[in-house]
């Protein structure tokens, strides 16, 4: 997250989850409430102070029903960073979200090549064509160095 700091300047210390379940039918119900059981396990167990908040949107009602028997498994502090949110999910997530960070999809203004959820734009990536740049530059510079006014490749 130090790239991400850098770039708000100030510390990013927490990540922010979102789950869409639209679609989810009965058939991969049980599927995905494991697979929410063992990121919130994950999370509570070996990201306990990283781990933000985790939105569940577009829940089915059934899925609301059975978290509220499994979330007695998890730790209360976890329990806690965990929304459940069925349709009227786009004015909490703006909260928490800036909107040219929050895919158009869910209410924000992002739209990144081949989809958001896909994609891995961030700062971190400015930082790393930084540097790719740098070194692109310092082998320019050793290309232009002379000897006896003639042009010398890098050292290989």
């Amino acid at each position: 997250m130090p790239a991400s700091s850098r770039a708000v300047g100030h510390p990013v210390e927490t990540f922010c989850t979102i789950l869409d379940l639209q679609g989810v039918t009965l058939s991969n119900f049980y599927r995905v409430k494991d697979y929410v059981m063992a990121a919130a396990r994950i999370g509570q167990d070996r990201y306990p102070e990283i781990m933000g908040k985790f939105y569940i949107i577009n829940a089915p009602w059934a899925f609301s029903a059975v978290w509220s028997m499994i979330k007695g498994w998890l730790d209360e502090v976890t329990v806690n960073k965990i929304d459940i949110i069925g349709t009227a999910y786009k004015d909490k997530l703006l909260a928490q979200i800036p909107a040219e960070n929050l895919p158009k999809e869910f209410g924000g203004s992002c739209e990144c090549a081949g989809g958001c959820s896909l994609s891995d734009a961030g700062p971190w990536e400015d930082r790393q064509q930084e540097q790719e740049q740098a070194q692109e530059k310092t082998g320019e510079e050793k290309t232009e160095a002379s000897v006896d006014g003639e042009a010398t490749a890098p050292p290989a």
